[in-house]
């Protein structure tokens, strides 16, 4: 049985939106809450979770910080104040019997909110020769590596089937052809993409904010070296009607 997470959330550019500085914060009447914090908020709490806040504003600002969560309608269990500007670091000790980490850390956009996330598969740990398999509508993904620098993945796509049109916010990737034949859209522009056949053998790396979308000609098998934003998927089209769905995490 999995034990309630534990966690520790900035407050300003992460749930609320960044105000400038500390000295700047005291008036927050007009503290605007970020997309769906509200939402995670409440999912934590239904899942059992402790929320620790944090923030780098001063102690002498916690009875008008508490006024700005409450106000704002965000649960927590605990707040720490006076952090100051320097990096964070959470230090833990990792499982010896099953040998995982314990401990994540995030680096969001500031003021972009925290939409993307989903708290219960984020955070997955692939035992020893026991990839994890989720079922796609243009075929299925094998998640062979999940760890705290990169992820790699094998995907089966059927001839005549394609993934979503999309593009990634964070996530950085590499495509390399096992087997089969594909069409690969790509570039900036939705309306004047470029078209690239992959053979096995053939790669590609994906940038951030890159849109592209893969095709079957054939049968096809190929891996994805990435970083480790499982989540960080935008759809612009899909054959599937699946655009604006948080992308499915290994559970």
């Amino acid at each position: 049985m999995n034990k309630p997470k534990t966690i520790f959330c900035d407050i300003d550019g992460t749930l609320l939106k960044h105000a400038g500085p500390a000295s700047e914060q005291i008036n927050q009447e007009n503290s605007i809450t970020l997309p769906n914090t509200l939402d995670a908020i409440n999912l934590w709490d239904k899942l059992g979770y402790k929320v620790i806040l944090t923030t780098g504003r001063k102690e002498s600002l916690r009875s008008i910080t508490e006024k700005t969560l409450n106000r704002n309608k965000i649960v927590y269990d605990q707040l720490i104040m006076g952090l100051g500007g320097g990096d964070r670091i959470l230090i833990n000790d990792r499982k010896p019997d099953i040998d995982r980490n314990t401990c994540y850390s995030i680096n969001l956009p500031r003021d972009k909110g925290i939409n993307h996330y989903d708290f219960r598969s984020k955070f997955v740990t692939i035992s020893d020769n026991q990839p994890v398999q989720v079922e796609k509508p243009w075929g299925r993904e094998n998640l062979i590596e999940y760890n705290d620098n990169y992820v790699v993945k094998k995907l089966f796509m059927k001839a005549g089937e394609c993934c979503s049109m999309q593009y990634h916010e964070l996530k950085k990737e590499t495509i390399y052809v096992l087997d089969g034949k594909l069409k690969l859209y790509i570039g900036n522009d939705i309306e004047n993409l470029e078209e690239k056949i992959m053979l096995p053998g053939d790669s590609i790396s994906i940038s951030p904010f890159t849109i592209h979308r893969m095709e079957g000609i054939e049968d096809s098998e190929y891996l994805e070296c990435s970083t480790n934003e499982l989540w960080d998927v935008v759809r612009l089209k899909d054959k599937y009607k699946r655009e604006g769905e948080k992308e499915k995490n290994y559970i």
